[in-house]
């Protein structure tokens, strides 16, 4: 039997447009590199079974939830994808960059003095990393990453699985939210804001209002346009943010002190690396994981390769 050729896998942005039929052809390609159902069913938060039924069309949930948690977890699949031959993604040990500086310290303040906090920035410069770093070392935050396909109720779903919460109606599970959060210095993270309307930014809000929870939404700079241009009709609304926060590109000293988490840098490479990516840590690390690969494969570090290698990886 021929070997059937392995597809090159999309980046993590088509997802969100795709369709079932398109998604379960992607769930397809995925196992054929390498990464097995069960495993991509647990990362959704859900058995391999249910998977499976989904692949079949058997799979009947009247909220759709199952879908937006898959939707969501095939877009954090590719993204650690590494697409050069589509082998599985590099990562950057974690270390404390001004971006998780800036987040550690928003994220502080809103949790522990009840405030509803706004942190905008470009794409690809570790927002996402960090508030991931700050939900594992600081306790009571709960982190939700939004997609614009979620509802109220796949969103107080999100969020109520994490603190044990079981209700069916999106207002009984913010009820009952409300009740598990209240008087304990809580956050609750939502990350890629842009994605989410005003009204479940509302819904949200009121987990403020009624625990006394601190917020923290988490976006690109067209989440801070959103609320400026909805001021005059939800004034009620924006008014309550009282924290703001925008994080810069990466600096020398961050590019640094991430590639050298892989690198032995000489020679001041890290100028080099830091025009290459151009602040963002999500290009420096393919770019650094790329030149590591070609240096395992004999070549020499130096700011002739580090351009080149670039110009290879950089597809926009």
């Amino acid at each position: 039997m021929e070997k059937r050729k392995q597809t090159a896998l999309p980046g993590a942005e088509v997802v969100s447009g795709m369709t079932p039929d398109e998604l379960r052809e992607l769930v397809r390609d995925i196992s054929r590199q390498g990464m097995t159902r069960k495993v991509i069913a647990e990362e959704a938060g859900y058995r391999d079974s249910a998977l499976s039924a989904w692949m079949n069309k058997k799979y009947s949930v009247k909220d759709m939830a199952f879908e937006v948690a898959l939707r969501s977890a095939l877009e954090r699949i590719l993204e650690r994808r590494f697409m050069s031959g589509n082998r599985e993604a590099k990562k950057f040990r974690r270390v404390k960059t001004s971006v998780v500086e800036a987040v550690f310290s928003t994220a502080k303040i809103c949790q522990f003095q009840g405030l509803i906090g706004l942190l905008t920035g470009k794409g690809g410069r570790g927002k996402t990393t960090a508030a991931e770093m700050y939900r594992t070392s600081v306790s009571n935050v709960i982190y939700v990453r939004t997609s614009r396909f979620m509802t109220r109720k796949h969103l107080m779903q999100a969020i109520a699985k994490q603190v044990g919460v079981d209700e069916k109606s999106a207002y009984d599970m913010l009820v009952k939210v409300c009740e598990k959060l209240r008087r304990r210095k809580s956050l609750v993270i939502v990350d890629e804001a842009e994605n989410i309307s005003l009204d479940l930014l509302d819904t949200v809000r009121q987990i403020n209002d009624w625990a006394n929870a601190g917020l923290l939404f988490i976006g690109q700079e067209a989440f801070y346009d959103t609320l400026a241009r909805a001021r005059p009709s939800h004034e009620y609304l924006v008014d309550r943010f009282k924290l703001r926060m925008r994080v810069k590109d990466l600096g020398l000293v961050d590019v640094r002190m991430l590639a050298e988490t892989e690198l032995l840098l000489q020679n001041s490479l890290e100028k080099a690396l830091l025009r290459a990516c151009n602040g963002s840590a999500r290009f420096l690390e393919t770019l650094v994981f790329k030149l590591v690969q070609m240096i395992d494969d004999g070549l020499e570090l130096d700011e002739r390769l580090i351009v080149k290698t670039a110009d290879a990886v950089k597809i926009f």
